[in-house]
């Protein structure tokens, strides 16, 4: 294997991270091989978010894609006997632990009492089964005693005695974009606004199809559609669509050194002034006065 492919791989690895942090959980890596060794993190990676996507979706909830900069992913890699060897970065600067409080301590130390117990039945199926794989809803306490809910996969890696703990949760305390998502009822609809919401996230340099294209694409109709949208998000599907490009603007801008007009392009207006025109409806203030972090 030539190491332009394995560095290939390994970034294609980092996109699905970034995808699975930003809630877009349809994203998949393609053409894997299930005998090579950085393949297998990408199969079980697919897997995570298949589950995690499964399981939101039984309990009747639209998946939410969020804003980049207020997403953590956290993971953990722990021995056989469930003890943390090792963590993504991100669970110390959240929960503000040192080294020494989470390195060879049981991961359920940083747990509410009831995610503790819940732990506890993984722990019996580790001691009865070589193969864990499934999703469940745990409380992370930081150092100040906040609580970050997330649902994680917890997962046996193969040929190894290695169990991964991946989850994604939202830092509440920096918490500016966030998309308005109302507790609901579970329906039969959930899938089809799911996949529509889906839809307009993956295509969002795209034009957007009408309300009765978006319908018979996805099976439904337009009134129904637009209800089911509207009653989940508090939003129409137009504006949804016109903020949400809009917000992968605002982080391109501030984040990255393309230039302004580009990004514009890149997040689908095809005319500046349409674009500077809408960024200042939305935040009273041109995109060029937005600070730009290089």
């Amino acid at each position: 294997m030539s190491e332009q492919n394995k560095l290939e791989r390994i970034r294609k690895i980092y996109q699905m991270l970034f995808e699975m942090a930003s809630g877009n959980l349809q994203f998949q890596i393609a053409n894997l091989d299930e005998e090579d060794e950085i393949d297998q993190i990408a199969l079980k990676l697919n897997q995570i978010a298949s589950n995690i996507k499964e399981t939101i979706l039984k309990v009747g909830h639209v998946i939410p894609q969020f804003t980049y900069q207020n997403l953590v992913q956290y993971t953990f890699i722990l021995d056989e006997n469930l003890i943390i060897l090792s963590y993504s970065p991100s669970v110390l600067t959240t929960l503000s632990y040192n080294p020494e409080d989470l390195l060879k301590k049981p991961i359920s130390r940083i747990m509410t009492q009831k995610s503790a117990k819940d732990w506890e039945v993984i722990k019996f199926e580790k001691t009865n089964t070589n193969n864990i794989n499934t999703v469940v809803l745990l409380n992370l306490i930081d150092k100040n005693n906040q609580i970050y809910p997330s649902y994680f996969n917890v997962s046996s890696l193969i040929n190894c005695d290695k169990i991964i703990v991946s989850g994604i949760t939202t830092d509440l305390q920096d918490y500016t974009y966030r998309i308005p998502i109302n507790t609901l009822k579970k329906t039969e609809n959930v899938s089809i606004v799911q996949n529509v919401y889906d839809y307009i996230l993956n295509n969002l340099e795209e034009p957007l199809p009408s309300i009765k294209e978006l319908a018979k694409k996805f099976g439904t109709n337009d009134f129904k559609l637009k209800e089911d949208f509207r009653n989940k998000f508090n939003t129409s599907i137009y504006k949804f669509y016109t903020d949400e490009r809009l917000k992968r603007a605002t982080y391109l801008i501030q984040k990255t050194e393309i230039p302004i007009k580009e990004i514009a392009f890149i997040c689908g207006f095809n005319d500046y002034n349409n674009f500077s025109k809408a960024f200042k409806k939305k935040y009273n203030y041109p995109p060029s006065a937005l600070k730009r972090d290089f």
